[in-house]
């Protein structure tokens, strides 16, 4: 996997706040990766919302991340 590298200014009391977490590029990578999952987990709730309302069959999405929880279990 190539890196690239990306630019961002923050102010000094973020960098001083983030830099008590470890290194300021592992941390900010890091914040990165849990900012990307949110995002995906979101985007696949609704399709799965937009799912559940078309179908006849009605499930909750706790019941469903339950169900996916389970599989990953096994």
């Amino acid at each position: 996997m190539t890196m690239k590298t990306v630019s961002v200014r923050i102010s000094e009391e973020e960098k001083r706040q983030l830099k008590k977490y470890g290194r300021l590029s592992d941390t900010l990578r890091e914040g990165m990766k849990l900012y990307l999952n949110k995002k995906k987990s979101d985007e696949l709730l609704c399709k799965l919302e937009k799912i559940q309302s078309e179908s006849e069959i009605k499930t909750s999405i706790e019941e469903e991340v339950k169900l996916i929880q389970e599989d990953r279990e096994r």
